[in-house]
C-alpha cells in the first residue's frame, strides 16, 4: 500500500524520462529540415542556431514551463521574419500547448490555446508570404496554401490542446482515487481496533462477572467472620476481670489478612478493568482537517512554548483539492514536532496559514534559540514526508535556516483547478 502512495513521486521522474527521449527523437527526426536553410547561403547558422535553442529548451518543460514557453514563442516569433519557413522547429507549438493544457490553471489554458491559434494564423501568412518569394505562384494559390497551413496548425494545437486536457482530468481523477484509497486504508485500520476494542470489552466483562465478584465474596465473609469473632471477644473480655493489653487472637488477625488482600486484590482488578476499557466508549473522529490546525498551536502553547497563529484563509476549504486538507494538518504537525526537538528553547513559533492567489500558503517560523541546546538526532524523514505530500498536489515546499538563524518551512498547496 506505501509503494502505491508513493507512485506520484516516481510517475514524475519517469515523465521526465520520457519527455527527453521523445524530445530527442523529434530533434533527430526534424534536423534534416535545417538542410533547407542551406538554399539561402549565409543564414545557415541562425536556423541551426534557432533550432537548437527552442527545441534544446523542452528538456526543461517540467522544471521551467515559463522560461521554455517563452523561448518557443519568441523562436517562432523570429522565424515569421526568415526568408524560408522553419520547418524543423513548429513542431514544439503543439508540445507547449499540451504541456500548458495538462498542468495549468484554467485562465491560463484558455490564454494558452488562443494565443496559439493566432500564431496559427501568423505561421500561415508568413509561411505564404515566404514561398511567394520562392516560387512564382498565383495570389489565389498563395492564399490556399496560407489557408491550409493555419488550419494545419491549428488542427495541432487544438487536438494537443484537447489531449493535455484530457489527460488534466484523468490526473485529478487519479488524485482522489489516491485519497479515496486512503480514507479506506484509514476507516479499515478503524475497524480493526473497534474490533479489538469489542474483544477487550468482552474480556473485562467476563473478568468482572467471574473474579470481581467472587473477592467481592471472599470480602464479605471476611469481613462478617472477622466482626463476629470480635464482638464475641469483647463479650469474654468484659466478663472477665482481667486487666493489662490484650492480644488479638490468631483468627481474627488471619481474617483481617484475608480480607486486606481481597481489597488490594480487587483494587488491582478494577485497574487491570480501567486499562482493559480505556478506549470503550471512545467516539472515533474523522481524519485531521484544515480546521484542527489551531488545535497544534494550542498544544505547543500548553507545552511552554509562546506560539502564535495567523489564520487568513476562512472559507478556503472547497478551493483546495480532496485530501489537501490533511497535507496542510501534516505539515503544520510535522513543523512543530521538528521545533520541539531542534529548537527547545526557540522564544517564538509564529504559524500562518494565509490564502494567496492561487494557492494556500502555510509558514512556520521559529525565532533563532535564546541559548544553544544539543538537537536531538534525526534521519530527515519528517522533511521527506511533507516533501511527498506536497508533490502530490504539484505544490512547492522550501525549507532552511534565515540569515537571523530563524529556521523556515514555508509550503505552498495550489487551488483544484
Amino acid at each position: 500500500m506505501e509503494s502505491f502512495l508513493f507512485e506520484p513521486a516516481v510517475l514524475a521522474r519517469r515523465k521526465r524520462w520520457v519527455n527527453g527521449i521523445f524530445v530527442a527523437l523529434c530533434q533527430l527526426f526534424t534536423v534534416g529540415f535545417t538542410g533547407i536553410a542551406g538554399l539561402n547561403g549565409n543564414l545557415w547558422w541562425l536556423y541551426m542556431l534557432l533550432w537548437a535553442v527552442v527545441t534544446g529548451s523542452l528538456y526543461f518543460r517540467y522544471s521551467r514551463p515559463k522560461t521554455v514557453t517563452v523561448l518557443v514563442l519568441v523562436g517562432l516569433l523570429v522565424t515569421v521574419v526568415l526568408p524560408f519557413p522553419a520547418l524543423d522547429m513548429w513542431w514544439v507549438a503543439p508540445l507547449a500547448v499540451y504541456h500548458w493544457a495538462r498542468y495549468g490553471e484554467r485562465r491560463v489554458r484558455i490564454v494558452t490555446i488562443v494565443l496559439f491559434l493566432v500564431a496559427s494564423v501568423v505561421a500561415g501568412a508568413s509561411a505564404g508570404f515566404q514561398l511567394a518569394s520562392v516560387y512564382s505562384w498565383s495570389t489565389v494559390e498563395l492564399l490556399v496554401l496560407s489557408l491550409v497551413i493555419f488550419f494545419f496548425c491549428a488542427a495541432l494545437c487544438t487536438i494537443a490542446w484537447f489531449l493535455g486536457d484530457t489527460r488534466r482530468l484523468r490526473d485529478n481523477r487519479q488524485r482522489s482515487l489516491v485519497e479515496r484509497n486512503r480514507q479506506l486504508v484509514h476507516e479499515r485500520e478503524q475497524e480493526r481496533v473497534m474490533a479489538a476494542l469489542d474483544e477487550r470489552a468482552r474480556i473485562a466483562r467476563e473478568m468482572h462477572d467471574i473474579v470481581a465478584h467472587s473477592l467481592s465474596v471472599i470480602i464479605t465473609q471476611a469481613d462478617g467472620a472477622r466482626y463476629v469473632a470480635q464482638a464475641r471477644q469483647q463479650a469474654e473480655l468484659e466478663s472477665s476481670a482481667r486487666g493489662g493489653e490484650q492480644v488479638e487472637p490468631v483468627e481474627i488477625a488471619a481474617l483481617g489478612t484475608i480480607s486486606e488482600t481481597a481489597r488490594s486484590s480487587l483494587q488491582q482488578m478494577r485497574s487491570l478493568l480501567g486499562v482493559l476499557r480505556t478506549d470503550e466508549g471512545a467516539a472515533f473522529q474523522p481524519l485531521p482537517a484544515l480546521h484542527n490546525v489551531p488545535q497544534l498551536v494550542d498544544q505547543m502553547q500548553e507545552l511552554g512554548f509562546n506560539a502564535r497563529l495567523v489564520w487568513e484563509c476562512e472559507g478556503v476549504e472547497e478551493k483546495l483539492p480532496q485530501g489537501a486538507e490533511l497535507t496542510v494538518y501534516r505539515i503544520v504537525q510535522e513543523a512543530l514536532t521538528n521545533v520541539r526537538k531542534h529548537s527547545p528553547t526557540t522564544p517564538l513559533v509564529t504559524v500562518t496559514v494565509r490564502e494567496g492567489k492561487r494557492s494556500l500558503d502555510i509558514d512556520v517560523v521559529n525565532a533563532p534559540q535564546v541559548q544553544a541546546s544539543e538537537p536531538l538526532a534525526g534521519a530527515r524523514r519528517g522533511l521527506l514526508g511533507m516533501r511527498e505530500r506536497v508533490d502530490m498536489y504539484r505544490g512547492s515546499l522550501h525549507y532552511g535556516r534565515l540569515a537571523d538563524g530563524s529556521f523556515r518551512v514555508f509550503a505552498q498547496i495550489p487551488f483544484a483547478p
